[in-house]
């Protein structure tokens, strides 16, 4: 819980992985948090630790977030906390992994991902897992006194199926 702490209050970390990278979490707040969601009380959320195969240490989260109790979608999030070990294609296998277990474990029919535009690693590893830009959002993130641009990136179980039986992700955008 000490190291999801110190990951979820480092500045630069949010300004990738968070829509308010200058809302800071205190521990106890986290460790409330962490404790309904393990009891399954008012979350519609889980979150998972990523760890590095060769240490075994943790480096990062991951979580699936339901839009409703009846929704047939989510939205995954990733942070890679060690940034020595960004680039290296983790967040691409984690993002096939939360993909793999929305569908097949959760039986979702939609999963989308939101990110800064700047943000290319998370926008690479999203497309190479198969999902397809949305759309742009002008300016709709504020942070360190200026506007940024978010993009929206989703996944349909059908675009799953495609992949699976061509074997290729496509990388088309449905923007311009």
């Amino acid at each position: 819980m000490k190291y999801l702490h110190e990951l979820m209050n480092d500045e630069q970390l949010m300004e990738l992985a968070r829509f308010r990278p200058d809302h800071m979490v205190s521990m106890v707040g986290l460790e409330k948090e962490y404790e309904d969601e393990l009891k399954q009380e008012g979350t519609r959320r889980r979150t998972f630790v990523i760890v590095e195969k060769e240490t075994q240490k943790p480096i990062g989260w991951a979580n699936i977030r339901w839009w409703g109790p009846f929704s047939p979608g989510a939205e995954l999030g990733i942070a890679i906390g060690e940034k020595t070990l960004r680039g290296k294609g983790i967040g691409t296998e984690v993002v096939g992994l939360l993909t793999q277990l929305a569908f097949n474990q959760y039986n979702l029919h939609r999963v989308e991902m939101f990110t800064r535009r700047d943000n290319q690693a998370m926008i690479r590893a999203a497309m190479k897992n198969g999902f397809m830009v949305e759309g742009v959002m002008r300016e709709t993130l504020y942070f360190n006194g200026k506007y940024h641009d978010g993009v929206i990136l989703s996944l349909l179980r059908s675009d799953k199926e495609a992949v699976k039986h061509t074997g290729s992700a496509q990388s088309t955008s449905r923007t311009h």
